[in-house]
């Protein structure tokens, strides 16, 4: 069995880069994702990462697949 850790919190929101050093004009959307995992030694860690709104409908489908595979044991 992998210890992964357990997950304890998980954040989401969606934000709009509107100009960065490389292009004035972006308006490109993304998801900011904040989720605190807890270690088997009791730590809690925080993690984030930023996906495009097709890698987030991807991200959230594999979560709602390992949810229904771990339902079905």
């Amino acid at each position: 069995v992998f210890n992964i850790g357990k997950l304890v919190d998980f954040q989401w929101k969606l934000g709009v880069a509107s100009a960065s050093n490389h292009s004035s004009q972006l308006n490109t959307p993304f998801i900011t994702v904040f989720i605190k995992v807890l270690d088997s030694n009791s730590k809690v860690t925080a993690h984030s990462f930023e996906l495009t709104i097709s890698e987030f409908k991807n991200f959230a489908q594999q979560f709602k697949d390992m949810s229904q595979l771990i339902e079905s044991l």
